[in-house]
């Protein structure tokens, strides 16, 4: 139940918006999307590649406003949609997981998001409390409402929900993902969560890390996270010859700076 002292939020007090997700093109055939008017702890980075056979969208958000017609504008008059991958379940990486046709996502993963449409994403105050203690200690206490907009007038963020989802393809480390002219590797990099993945463009030196990596404090005590594995992916990620890595938050930094991050957490974990 909600606290007495924190009433549920009157959606109207929320400015409605026309455009939910902010678009960078990054490369050419690269662009980052993100969801401005979401709390920095669930504003995730979406990333989506064009292909010449076929594209690819790298987590989905939070499910709060309709993505497909979004990545639709990409398409340059080509009638397909993506092949979207969720890089783990997480309530900021699998909410429009959904709208798709070719869902992919690691098995390990299908318990989670089976599980997704059972949690208030946006109002903080349904949360389990073990959930919100965790990640207080972790130094991102969470504030009672995750969102700054609306993306309707009709649209309540207190009783807001992601729809349930289900993968129709499970990937697994060593699957590839072919777009035609490049292709992806799937990596198994636990250690966020156990089915943690991330997809590997040797070709490019480009990593798609999801939230295996980024440049902020790393998130490994959730009930769903494992220092030791961390540990063992930080080893793998020092060696990978890696020229640009995409996270799924902050802004994509080179090879150097992955070493820094993966060097200062084996140091601090690495027993």
């Amino acid at each position: 139940m909600t606290p007495p002292d924190l009433p549920r939020p009157d959606p109207t007090g929320l400015p409605v918006v026309a455009d939910w997700f902010s678009v960078t093109w990054v490369t050419g055939s690269i662009a980052m999307l993100t969801e401005p008017h979401v709390d920095d702890l669930l504003r995730a980075n979406l990333w989506y590649v064009r292909g010449r056979e076929r594209d690819l969208l790298v987590d989905s958000g939070n499910g709060v406003a309709p993505l497909r017609p979004v990545l639709s504008r990409f398409a340059r008059g080509r009638d397909r949609e993506p092949i979207a991958v969720a890089t783990h379940a997480h309530i900021d990486h699998i909410g429009g997981l959904h709208e798709f046709e070719r869902r992919l996502l690691h098995p390990l993963e299908e318990a989670a998001a089976s599980r997704i449409s059972e949690i208030t994403p946006l109002w903080t105050a349904d949360w389990p409390e073990e959930f919100t203690a965790q990640l207080t200690e972790a130094g991102l206490p969470p504030a009672p409402l995750l969102v700054g907009a609306r993306p309707a007038p009709d649209f309540d963020p207190a009783t807001f929900r992601i729809a349930p989802v289900t993968a129709t393809h499970l990937v697994e480390g060593g699957d590839v993902i072919d777009l035609g002219e490049r292709q992806f590797q799937v990596l198994h990099l636990p250690g966020h969560t156990r089915g943690s993945i991330g997809l590997w463009d040797e070709a490019a030196g480009a990593l798609f890390s999801g939230d295996v990596v980024y440049d902020a404090e790393l998130l490994d005590t959730l009930p769903e996270s494992s220092v030791e594995d961390y540990v063992r992916t930080m080893r793998r990620l020092l060696d990978l010859p890696v020229a640009v890595v995409y996270p799924g938050h902050e802004e994509p930094f080179g090879r150097e700076r992955l070493r820094e991050i993966a060097r200062a957490y084996l140091r601090e974990h690495d027993g």
